[in-house]
């Protein structure tokens, strides 16, 4: 589930808002909601979801920022894990995007992840370009060639070279 314009949903008090002010050629504004482009939104957001749903998280939720995702082993129990999820977001005024809620499935994508019975795996999609990078042909296209030396040189003089006077001189 994604909240609906997250930080928006999130009241500034009265006496903090004068610090949210902006002058425009029609006079001077201030937000009465979190507007996106402050300093420490995300954080301020993360932690207003994790103080609401502070019981339920690890255990039947798993919230990032705006994204929630509720969980449940069995499917006859996933109306049961929903309802004081819906509760909260009813008690706190908080609103979803119903274009961006799935209901009810057994796999899903989530932040980059693939969400399964099997776990949590990386989405492929994600890593494509990877899978499907070509081996260097030759040392310089190894993207660690350029530091080789350096690395094995310090290698050498810091592993090797104590052990070379314990093999010179045999017991």
């Amino acid at each position: 589930m994604d909240g609906f314009s997250g930080y928006n949903q999130i009241l500034i008090t009265p006496e903090d808002q004068h610090k949210t002010s902006f002058i425009t050629p029609w006079g001077n504004f201030c937000y009465r909601v979190m507007p996106f482009g402050l300093k420490n939104t995300g954080a301020t957001y993360q932690r207003a979801m994790t103080y609401i749903f502070h019981d339920l998280l690890h255990k039947t939720i798993e919230d990032y920022v705006d994204d929630i995702l509720g969980k449940s082993k069995h499917r006859q129990d996933h109306l049961l894990i929903l309802a004081p999820l819906f509760e909260r977001l009813i008690h706190f005024c908080l609103h979803l995007n119903p274009s961006k809620c799935v209901f009810g499935i057994l796999t899903g994508k989530l932040l980059g992840f693939i969400i399964s019975i099997r776990g949590i795996e990386v989405d492929p999609t994600k890593i494509k370009a990877i899978i499907e990078m070509p081996p260097p042909s030759n040392l310089k296209q190894a993207p660690w060639s350029s530091r080789m030396p350096s690395i094995s040189a310090s290698f050498y003089l810091t592993a090797f070279r104590p052990l070379s006077t314990f093999s010179s001189s045999p017991p």
